[in-house]
């Protein structure tokens, strides 16, 4: 028996004593049946408040639990759902903190291929100087060398020209020498003739 079921069986059986001697006897008086009958009524009403004190001690302890419980599943869901709420920021966070980090990078590698290109269009732009430059001189040198192999024919055409005047002048003045020679050789028979008719005519002879 709980200490409720003490209690209560002890306040019913004191209720249940005579006030006075008087009653007392006249208790004793009834008869056994009786008493055994009163005792088992009252026995049974004492456990009927027990049980119905039990059952509102049960009711309230079970409302208690109940309240608990649903201030517990309160407690829980609302703890869950900040929890759920923390992890859908923190994702949220994340998320966006990833794609920072990726529009930087990208920005970053966007940065450092421009930079690259405009390193590789330097160096081809140097390239296709250098390759100009040495076409350029190479293409001077050709010319060089071929205004000299002119200049140099030119001159040898000029230096031909010369000493083929010069030996036309040469030949033309000796061919003059030998007609002038023979010129004069034909003069001077000629000469030699007439003197020789002009002797003959002053001493009278003609020669035969």
């Amino acid at each position: 028996m709980s200490y409720m079921r003490i209690i209560i069986a002890t306040v019913l059986t004191g209720l249940a004593i005579p006030a006075t001697g008087n009653f007392a006897i006249a208790a004793e008086s009834t008869s056994a049946v009786s008493d055994a009958q009163f005792a088992c009524e009252r026995k049974a009403e004492v456990n009927a408040s027990v049980a119905r004190v039990e059952a509102l001690q049960t009711a309230e302890f079970e409302r208690d639990q109940n309240a608990e419980m649903e201030k517990a599943f309160a407690a829980y869901a609302e703890a869950k759902f900040a929890r759920e709420r923390n992890a859908e920021i923190n994702a949220s966070l994340a998320a966006v903190a990833n794609l920072r980090d990726q529009e930087a990078q990208d920005v970053a590698e966007a940065e450092f291929e421009r930079r690259q290109n405009a390193e590789a269009d330097a160096s081809m732009a140097r390239v296709a100087a250098i390759q100009q430059a040495e076409f350029e001189m190479a293409r001077n040198r050709e010319i060089d060398a071929a205004v000299a192999a002119y200049q140099d024919a030119k001159f040898a055409d000029e230096r031909n020209a010369e000493i083929a005047a010069s030996v036309a002048a040469v030949e033309t003045a000796r061919r003059e020498a030998e007609f002038a020679a023979a010129r004069n050789a034909e003069i001077e028979v000629s000469l030699s003739e007439v003197k020789s008719r002009q002797s003959s005519m002053v001493t009278g002879s003609i020669a035969r």
